[in-house]
Order: structure tokens, then C-alpha cells, then sequence
């Protein structure tokens, strides 16, 4: 989705060619997105030094729970001696620390994060019970086997958490902690701040937009340290490099903190100085790795947050500061970056398993324009033997933009679109966006206004604000009734001409309001409870993706839900699919979908991709054949397009290019066995499907800045070629730790080799996927050209499953014979799933 003023169709067909001869220069409007300058408790934690002792806090007591599983403390400063907070320090099973700070005899209760957490992970103790020993005023709490410790020493309070005696996270030991506590606004200091920056305490203005805050400044903040580590990743999502660049001080591209707050952003920049703009979604977890260990923190707060980082003498410093609610830190740490990433998931959950279908590829844009339409692309991907499975309509399908409704002049048969569809295997999904047009013909509104469920204003009134129908209000998913109303809307009683066949796809859900501050919805907004929309904000779309998820269970209750959603929190894995957005048809933007997407992948949204081709502009058949090879291998395979760029399905950029694209699709096909196995593995253990190199080689240092490449599953090794021209690409083959044996690397050849005959193909496959073999640790020129493709490798003593034969869609494949290409180690074994 894009801002309103782009919804229209340009008319003249003078305007038209204009469009297809030059690309228009970049629209991304940096003024409509405030930053730690327009942003008050921003500036506020930025000038907090640490240096007054009266703000210094200090831990003053340290107990035994109840039930001896957790310890709990108070800890004050002079500024507010009258107000206590209280720590809750527990060592959790699987070897993780969580440290919950809260405010005692609040004058307003503050909202902490709900059903983000899952089952009993991040309440259940660790067994046997952790111990507490006390020695020269320092606490420890340690865990068991795992060998996991926290110190906590009590004046200023500061916390380490140690794997193994090595210390891997440090809280509070810069003395940065900064908690401001609600206040009367007419209770003395409440009207200034210890920093001497006042303004925007108790109102702020963005542009026209005024936050009137009436519970006054809220913010928490707290610094923390990673020792030994040299990179720190996460805080999806943004279009930066994997490994976080400084925010502040040396290297620094710009000094501006790393944002996480869902917004609707057009035409996203990629350049170094725009890392710290937040995109639709939002993962509050920081992750590190080193030889010897890898760690992690997920900061537990829906509010807008802020995080500065900046190199440290021995490792990294980092800053977060959310604008509202508490602190409530889980620290994972162990070995290897696959156990954090196992720990991680027992607190969240895990990546929702698929439908098959939806791992296949899916044709979309904005918008395929009729019945017509919809069976002519349909019929001329059998023509040109190109398979697929899912075809998409966006916004225009619809009555007005009403959800869940078909324009009937356009689409006068959805069931027997749907049916026919899906006699050939293919699935269709429909766009459902969080506005609904405030019109009282329209049943959804209606009904959800006759019942109260919209989000409110700060009067009390049903909010209403723009989207793309004009006038709208949006339902209050925070509410499980609101969200029990949503889901039921999904029978087919209800969605008119929906099947079985229909699945969903849930847009401008960061939420977007065109009229709204950065595009978005006023923070003093209410939600159910009267819970702010400040609170809650980067929840908005996990809560939608929730109802949309129940509503396909209603509506088929023995078959997995298929979802894509814009917008996402931590934990939305177990919902929904993800994408990066509004991109753009430029080299630039197929180099950048590599970070991000490992970004999203190491964050837990493991099932996302980029669109094909770029959202905005036209791409040139180069880049869109190039933009399918390297897509193939990544989880989520969708093409997409703007409504005024020019049709662009793989037939129309000439035989040559077509044939490449069928290559590549093809492939993605081929390598399906292998795909669907690491999507159950996500879904089982946590384990991510496509991931940085170092995951697999976690003691290859030279690895942990790459992210031009990454892996797919544990077995093979994926370079996008990004760039135009290219015949050749040099790629680094990683290498196991010291004293293991030596790795091998061989050319991975699937259907996309093509030209092989039969006979050598399986001498190929006998002899290592290829014959050729390279060692790991090197580099090597690898052949790209765009008849080759981009550069794959299957690691040495792996195995992986393929089905070679041409289908027109996953269902077709169902019966295939398996290929399995074997990659023998340097000891003549392999194995697989």
C-alpha cells in the first residue's frame, strides 16, 4: 500500500509513455517521519547521562520469591524515593534470565505485553531451583547445569548475566537507567525533567498532529552492554546491512537511534544513513555472536522504543528507551546461535507450518482487473509451462473498497473463479486491509459500529480517520470479542462469494491512517480497557493477524491457515507469512532484500520474501530475471507490482527472459522436498530457513559481517547476483571450527543445470552434486552468467531431496519420484531429511 494520492490512476496516455520511458525519482518523503529531535522522551534518554546521583538507582533488598523460583528486590533513587520499583529476577527453564521492573503504587497502571509469550516458557523456573548466594554485597542467581549466573550488584544497580563465568550481556552499567514515574501534573517536578529538556512533556506536536498525553512522560529506559562481541543484529524491520551499524559515534552514518514503531513508509530509502527508519513491523530482539558464544535479548514493550549503538572498548554498547509501559528483558545465551534461537522460540513461539501450496509461487499485482483477467493469466502460465500456485487481487476487486465484498460487474462468479482454480491445484487470495468504510450499507461496518468495536478517541468517541475507501474507522483487535467478531466475518455466509479455496491477505495493518501523525493512528487513542493506542502500537497488526488466523480456522477447521501480513510484531510467526513492502524495481533494492530478510529470519519471522521485480517502477528484463534466481531460494515467492507500472508477468519481457524465469521458477520447484522439510524444522524447533552463514559456521569470524549471501537450510549456500553485467560472482565457502574436519563445497545442479544429459547428470549426482568440489574457507569465481544463474552450493556430507519433473503446481507433484543429491564430506559420508 502506498499514500492515498498514489491510489489513483494517472490518465492520458501521454502520461502513460512518460512512465515507461523514465524512472521517477524517489518519492520517499523523510519530513512526514519525526525523529529523536521531534520526539521528546527520545531526546530526554539521549541527554540522560548518568552522572546525578540523585537519578542513580540502587537495589535495596533481594529475596526469595514465592515458591523460591524467582528473587525479588526494590529499587529506588532520591528523586523518587516515594516510589519504589520493583525487580523480579528469574532464572527460566532452558537456561534464560528474565528481569521484570515495574512501578509500585502506580497512579496509573502500565500496560505490559500480552499474548506475546507462549505456554509456560518465560514464568516457569528453572529446575532444579536456581541458587542465591550473596558475597561482598554482590547477588548471584545461578542456574543449574547450564551454568548460567547474574550478578547483581546493588549500588548503582548494575546486572551481568555470564555463560560459563564469561560475561555476555551487562544491564545498566553504563548508570543509564531512566524511569519516569506517573505523576499529578501538578505534583511538584512534574513538570520538568532532570535533563532540563521540558518541552513535550505533558503534550507534544508532530506537524498538525497534537499527542495530548494526558497521563503525563512515562518513558523507561535502561543501557546495555555485550561484552566480546564485535556485531549485534536484529530490531527488524529496516532496510540496513544485517550486522547494526553505529548510531552514535564512530561510524556512526548518522546519529539517529534505531526506531522500532510500525509505519506505512513509501518508497523506502536503502542508503546507510536511513538504517535507523522503521519499516511495517517490529521485533524488539538483539542478537550476538562470537566464536565462543552467541546471545540474545528480546526488551518486552509494544510502545515506540528507541535503541542507540556504539562500539565499546571490549565488545558493543547499546541504549533502549520506549516511550511507555515497563521493563520486562529476556536474556538468551548459549553455545551456538541455533540453541538461542531455540530458546527465543520456546518464549514466543515458533513459524506456523504452511500449507504447501503456499511455498510455491504466487502471482500478484494492483490489481489483476477482472474475471477475464484472472483466467487469461492462469491459462498462459500452462501455455508457457510456467508453474504457480496462488494468484492474488488486490483493493480494486472489492465494492468501493469494502473488504470482503466483489465488485459483481467485475467479478460476477468468485465461487466458480475460486473452484475453477482449484480444479488445476492453484488457490486465489484476497486482499482484507484493518480500515472499513464508515458507511452503515456496509454489513462489517455496521454491525462492528452497532456493537462498539472500533478503536476510540481520546473522547471516548468511535475513532474515523482516511485510507484508501475514504472515511473509515478501524476495529479494535485488542478486544477478544472484537476479535471473535472478525473471525466469524470469514464463514461464507458472511464473506459472499468466498470458498474454501480463499485465503488472506491483511495490508496497511501497521495501521495506516493517511491523515494520521507519520501516516499513522494518534497515541492517545483508546483500545479496549482504555489502554492507550501508545501502548499497544506496534501490536495493532500482531492482534489482526490473530483474528485473521482464528477466521481461517473457523472457516476450515482441519486445514492450515495461509496469511501474508505487512505489519507483524514478535511472535507473529505463528500466524502469518511477512514481505518487506512498498520496494522499489532497482539494483539496489534486490541487494537490500538480502539483509532484511535475514533480519526478519533471525527475529522469528522466518517465512518472508521480497516482491519479485520491485513494487514500484519497471524493472528491465535483466533485473527481473535476476531478481527470480535469487528468490527461488528464499522462503515467501511472490511477484508483485504498483498499479501504474506496466504489466510484467514472465512472458513479457521476451522469449530469452521468459525462458530464464521459467528456469528459476522451476527450480523453486524442484527443491521443494527439501524446502517444505526446513519449514517443518522452523515450525518443530525454531530453527530459521534462511539464515546468515554464520548460524552454520558459528566459529568462522569472516562470516559475521556478510550479508551478501546466506543459507538455506543447513546444505545449501545461496549469492545473489545484485548487480548488472555480471558473468561471474566471487563467493566465500565458510569453513567449520578449528580441528574439525575440513569442509567441502560442491556446485549445487538441480533442474535449473538443464542441459545436461541424463547419463551425467546421475555421474554428477554420484560424484558430489557435480563432480567439482572446493574447500572450505576459500573463495571462488563462481559462473553467474544469467543462463547459470546464481551461484549455489551444497555443503559436503549433506543430502538434498528434489523432484526434478516439470508440474504445473505443488498438488501436481504430489506422486513425483525423489532425486537426492548427495554431497559426500571429506570422509565419504552424508546425510539428510
Amino acid at each position: 500500500g502506498a499514500p492515498r494520492d498514489l491510489g489513483m490512476r494517472w490518465a492520458g496516455l501521454v502520461v502513460l509513455l512518460l512512465l515507461a520511458a523514465a524512472p521517477l525519482a524517489s518519492a520517499f518523503k523523510a519530513h512526514e517521519f519525526r525523529y529523536c529531535h521531534d520526539t521528546s522522551f527520545c531526546r530526554r534518554h539521549r541527554k540522560f547521562d548518568g552522572t546525578k546521583p540523585e537519578a542513580t538507582y540502587h537495589l535495596d533488598t533481594l529475596a526469595h520469591g514465592e515458591g523460591g523460583a524467582s528473587f525479588v528486590g526494590k529499587l529506588t533513587n532520591q528523586m523518587d524515593a516515594d516510589r519504589p520499583l520493583s525487580l523480579t529476577v528469574t532464572a527460566l527453564a532452558d537456561g534464560m534470565i528474565r528481569v521484570h521492573i515495574n512501578e509500585e503504587g502506580a497512579i496509573h497502571k502500565r500496560y505490559e505485553v500480552q499474548d506475546v509469550l507462549v505456554g509456560d516458557t518465560a514464568t516457569k523456573p528453572y529446575s532444579p531451583k536456581p541458587t542465591l548466594t550473596i558475597d561482598g554485597g554482590v547477588a548471584t542467581v545461578t542456574a543449574g547445569d547450564r551454568s548460567i549466573a547474574l550478578d547483581l550488584a546493588p549500588s548503582p544497580f548494575k546486572a551481568v548475566v555470564s555463560l560459563k563465568g564469561v560475561p555476555v550481556v551487562a544491564l545498566n552499567s553504563r548508570n543509564l537507567m531512566k524511569w519516569e514515574t506517573y505523576k499529578d501534573k501538578g505534583a511538584p517536578g512534574a513538570l520538568e525533567d532532570i535533563t532540563g529538556d521540558n518541552d513535550g512533556l505533558w503534550e507534544e506536536s508532530f506537524g498538525a498532529h497534537r499527542d495530548s498525553r494526558p497521563k503525563g512522560p512515562s518513558s523507561v529506559g535502561m543501557d546495555i552492554s555485550w561484552p566480546g562481541f564485535k556485531h549485534v543484529y536484529g530490531l527488524s524491520e529496516r532496510a540496513s546491512s544485517f550486522s547494526l551499524g553505529n548510531s552514535k559515534g564512530a561510524g556512526a552514518a548518522r546519529d539517529e537511534p534505531y526506531r522500532l514503531y510500525n509505519l506505512d513508509v513509501f518508497e523506502y530509502d536503502v542508503t546507510p544513513d536511513r538504517a535507523h527508519q522503521p519499516l511495517y513491523g517490529a521485533v524488539p530482539l538483539m542478537l550476538s555472536h562470537s566464536a565462543k558464544h552467541s546471545a540474545g535479548l528480546l526488551w518486552l514493550n509494544a510502545a515506540e522504543t528507541m535503541i542507540d549503538v556504539e562500539d565499546a572498548p571490549n565488545g558493543k554498547d547499546t541504549h533502549w528507551f520506549s516511550e511507555s509501559g515497563v521493563i520486562d528483558i529476556f536474556i538468551m545465551a548459549a553455545e551456538t546461535p541455533a540453541e538461542v534461537q531455540g530458546q527465543f522460540a520456546l518464549l514466543v513461539g515458533t513459524q506456523f507450518m504452511p500449507p504447501l501450496f503456499s511455498l510455491g509461487y504466487h502471482q500478484c499485482r494492483w490489481n489483476y482487473k477482472d474475471e477475464q483477467d484472472v483466467k487469461s493469466v492462469d491459462a498462459k502460465f500452462d501455455e508457457h509451462d510456467i508453474p504457480y500456485d496462488v494468484i492474488w487481487l488486490d483493493i480494486e476487486h472489492t465494492v468501493g473498497k469494502r473488504y470482503m465484498t466483489w465488485d459483481r460487474h467485475l467479478f460476477p462468479d468468485p465461487e466458480g473463479m475460486q473452484e475453477d482454480l482449484a480444479s488445476r491445484g492453484r488457490k486465489m487470495v484476497t486482499i482484507i486491509d484493518p480500515h472499513l468504510k464508515a458507511d452503515q450499507g456496509y454489513p462489517v461496518f455496521a454491525e462492528a459500529k452497532k456493537l462498539g468495536y472500533f478503536v476510540r478517541t481520546a473522547d471516548g468517541g468511535d475513532f474515523e480517520g482516511h485510507c484508501w475507501p475514504g472515511g473509515s474507522s478501524w476495529l479494535d483487535y485488542l478486544s477478544p470479542q472484537v476479535r471473535d467478531y472478525w473471525a466469524s466475518r470469514f464463514k461464507t455466509e458472511n464473506y459472499v462469494g468466498s470458498t474454501t479455496q480463499l485465503y488472506t491477505w491483511n495490508d496497511m495493518n501497521e495501521p495506516s491512517v493517511f491523515n494520521g501523525p507519520e501516516i499513522t493512528m494518534q497515541k492517545d487513542l483508546k483500545h479496549a480497557g482504555n489502554v492507550e493506542h501508545r501502548d499497544i502500537h506496534n501490536q495493532y497488526g500482531f492482534y489482526m493477524t490473530m483474528a485473521t488466523f482464528a477466521g481461517h480456522h473457523v472457516l476450515r477447521p482441519d486445514r492450515r491457515p495461509f496469511i501474508l501480513s505487512r505489519a507483524f510484531y514478535a511472535g507473529s510467526q505463528r500466524y502469518v507469512a511477512v514481505w518487506t513492502g512498498d520496494n522499489m524495481a532497482k539494483w539496489e533494492h534486490l541487494a537490500a532484500a538480502t539483509p532484511m530478510l535475514l533480519q526478519l529470519s533471525m527475529t522469528g519471522i522466518q517465512f518472508c520474501g521480497a516482491d519479485v521485480g520491485g513494487f514500484f517502477y519497471n524493472p528491465e528484463a535483466e533485473l527481473m530475471v535476476r531478481w527470480y534466481q535469487a528468490a527461488a531460494y528464499t522462503p515467501f515467492f511472490r511477484g508483485h507490482a504498483h498499479i501504474d507500472t506496466a504489466r510484467r508477468e514472465p512472458w513479457l519481457f521476451g522469449e530469452e527472459a521468459m525462458g530464464r524465469i521459467r528456469s528459476a521458477i522451476r527450480t523453486r520447484y524442484t527443491i521443494m522436498p527439501y524446502l517444505y522439510t526446513q519449514f517443518h524444522r522452523a515450525h518443530t524447533l525454531g530453527t530459521p530457513i534462511m539464515r546468515p552463514l554464520w548460524f552454520d559456521f558459528p566459529a568462522d569470524e569472516s562470516t559475521y559481517a556478510m550479508d551478501d549471501a546466506w543459507m538455506l537450510g543447513p546444505a545449501l549456500l545461496i549469492k545473489p547476483v545484485s548487480k548488472s553485467g555480471v558473468t561471474t560472482t566471487n563467493v566465500y565457502l565458510p569453513t567449520g571450527a578449528p580441528g574439525s574436519p575440513p569442509l567441502k563445497w560442491y556446485p549445487f545442479k538441480g533442474s535449473n543445470a538443464g542441459k545436461a544429459g541424463l547419463f551425467k547428470k546421475l555421474w554428477g549426482h554420484l560424484q558430489g552434486t557435480g563432480g567439482s568440489q572446493h574447500a572450505g574457507g576459500s573463495s571462488v569465481n563462481a559462473e553467474s552468467s544469467l543462463d547459470s544463474g546464481a551461484p549455489v552450493f551444497q555443503r559436503g556430507g549433506t543430502i538434498v531431496p528434489t523432484r526434478e519433473r516439470a508440474r504445473r503446481s505443488t498438488a501436481a507433484m504430489m506422486g513425483d519420484p525423489f532425486t537426492l543429491h548427495v554431497a559426500l564430506s571429506g570422509g565419504g559420508e552424508a546425510e539428510g531429511e
